[in-house]
């Protein structure tokens, strides 16, 4: 477990972790950017925070994903939480 601002949250086990870096390689292969990328490391901080506050389910983690708005200037369009940065690096640096 580790903490966060006080909140108590479960490690990423190794299945999830799995679902989240193929949930990502998809995305990346819909939108034509590699996994390398900017883009696919904003949308990584985006998909771990999701599935932190709970959305566990890959259907729904892919279809928010679709929906987002990328500015490569800016942070991604936010609708949730901000995202947690060492679960992300994980996804995003082992994928």
């Amino acid at each position: 477990m580790r903490q966060h601002l006080g909140i108590t949250k479960p490690a990423l086990q190794p299945d999830d972790v799995s679902m989240l870096q193929a949930i990502l390689r998809g995305w990346c292969l819909e939108k034509s950017y590699a996994i390398t990328s900017p883009a696919a490391e904003l949308v990584a901080r985006e998909l771990v925070s999701w599935f932190e506050c709970g959305i566990r389910d890959k259907h729904k983690l892919a279809g928010l994903m679709r929906h987002m708005h990328l500015d490569l200037e800016e942070e991604p369009v936010k609708a949730h939480p901000p995202a947690a940065s060492k679960a992300t690096q994980w996804v995003f640096h082992h994928g």
